[in-house]
C-alpha cells in the first residue's frame, strides 16, 4: 500500500523564504512569523518541494531509513502549513 504523504508532489508556498543563515538552513514563514531551523535532510527535502518531484527515488542509503526521514520532513512541513494544499 502506498503512503499518502509520499504519493503527492509537495510544493512549498511561494512566500516562505529558504536561506542558509549562520551555518544552518532555515525557512521563514511570514504568515506565522516563525523561523524553522532544518537539519540537512530536511533542507534537502525542502529544496525538492517544487510540485514537480515525486518522492519515488532510489536512495544510496537504506530505502526505509531515507523514506522515514523524507516522510517525517514532509509531514512536519505540512503540519506547519508550509506546503500548498492541493484542491
Amino acid at each position: 500500500m502506498a503512503d499518502a504523504s509520499l504519493s503527492v508532489r509537495p510544493r512549498a508556498r511561494d512566500d516562505v523564504l529558504f536561506r542558509y543563515l549562520d551555518d544552518e538552513w532555515v525557512i521563514f514563514d511570514p504568515v506565522t512569523d516563525r523561523l524553522h531551523a532544518l537539519n540537512l535532510t530536511a533542507a534537502l527535502v525542502w529544496a525538492e518541494c517544487d510540485g514537480e518531484r515525486d518522492v519515488a527515488f532510489d536512495p544510496p542509503l537504506p530505502r526505509d531509513r531515507v523514506l522515514d526521514d523524507v516522510r517525517g520532513a514532509i509531514e512536519a512541513f505540512r503540519d506547519e502549513g508550509l506546503l500548498l494544499e492541493r484542491h
